[in-house]
C-alpha cells in the first residue's frame, strides 16, 4: 500500500496563511509516502514567492515532487520566458520540471504542460508538447512493469462533468489514450481550483480503467466556488480511491 498526499495551485504570496500554516502540520503529523504538487507553487514566479515555496517544501517531512504550472513562469520578462523560463523553477525549487518518483509499489512521472505562448498570448490553458509526451513514454518503457503507474501534470486533461465548456490542455485526450496504452492508471492535475469531483475513466485495450484526479487549490485565496482543498490517494491491490479534505476556515476536515 502506498498512500499520497495530492496538493496543487499554492500560489504563494496569495495564501490562506492559516489554512497554509495547517495543511504543513496536518501533512506531517500524518505523513504519506509522497507528496505530489501538481503546479502553481507561485502567484507570478517572483523570487520572493519560490522562497517562500522551497521553505515550505523544505518543512515536510516526507519525500516530494512537484511539476511547474502556468504561473510559475514570468508573464512579465518576455526574453526569459521565451530564452530560460524555468531558469528559476529549476535554480529555487527542482532542476526537473518532470520528475520521476519510483519505489516497488508506485512509479510518480512528471509531465510538464506549461506553454511558454511563443508567438501567442493564450499560455493560460496549457499543452501536451509531442516531444514531453514521447519522452514519458519513453521513459515509461524503460520503467519495470508491476508497480502502478501515476502522471502528474498542472492542466487539466478532461473537463468537469458539470462544466464540460472549461478549457483544458491542448491535445488531452489523446495523451490519456496513449498513457492508458503505456500501463498509467492515475493522472493527478489541478489549475481549475476544482476539486475531487472531476473524475473521469479511459479504458485501455488490458480492460483497466485510467482514473483523471484533479485537486482543488490547497492554499491559494483565489478561490473559484470551492474551499481550499487537496487529495489524499490510497494506492492498494492495483487500485486508487481518495478522499477529499477541505479548510473550513479553522482545520482541515
Amino acid at each position: 500500500m502506498r498512500i499520497i498526499d495530492h496538493i496543487s495551485d499554492l500560489h504563494f504570496s496569495r495564501i490562506d496563511h492559516r489554512a497554509s500554516d495547517a495543511l504543513l502540520a496536518r501533512l506531517n503529523a500524518d505523513p504519506a509516502h509522497l507528496v505530489v504538487i501538481s503546479g502553481d507553487l507561485t502567484m507570478r514566479a517572483r523570487p520572493r514567492e519560490f522562497r517562500a515555496a522551497r521553505a515550505f517544501l523544505d518543512a515536510l517531512t516526507v519525500p516530494w515532487v512537484a511539476v511547474p504550472g502556468n504561473h510559475d513562469i514570468t508573464a512579465y520578462y518576455l526574453w526569459e520566458r521565451l530564452l530560460n523560463p524555468f531558469g528559476r523553477w529549476e535554480a529555487m525549487i527542482s532542476p526537473e520540471t518532470e520528475p520521476v518518483y519510483e519505489d516497488e509499489e508506485i512509479q510518480v512521472l512528471g509531465l510538464n504542460t506549461v506553454s511558454r505562448g511563443g508567438l501567442h498570448l493564450n499560455w493560460e490553458n496549457g499543452t501536451i508538447p509531442r516531444s514531453g509526451l514521447l519522452r514519458l513514454l519513453r521513459r515509461l518503457r524503460r520503467l519495470p512493469e508491476g508497480p502502478f503507474r501515476i502522471v502528474v501534470a498542472h492542466h487539466p486533461f478532461l473537463a468537469p462533468p458539470e462544466r464540460p465548456d472549461t478549457p483544458v490542455v491542448k491535445r488531452g485526450e489523446r495523451a490519456l489514450r496513449d498513457l492508458a496504452q503505456a500501463g498509467v492508471r492515475l493522472v493527478l492535475s489541478g489549475h481549475l481550483h476544482v476539486g475531487f469531483h472531476n473524475l473521469h475513466a479511459v479504458t485501455a485495450k488490458d480492460g483497466d480503467s485510467l482514473l483523471v484526479l484533479q485537486a482543488g487549490s490547497a492554499t491559494s485565496t483565489r478561490l473559484r466556488g470551492e474551499q481550499n482543498a487537496y487529495n489524499r490517494v490510497v494506492v492498494e491491490n492495483g487500485r486508487a480511491r481518495w478522499t477529499a479534505h477541505h479548510w473550513d476556515g479553522a482545520a482541515w476536515s
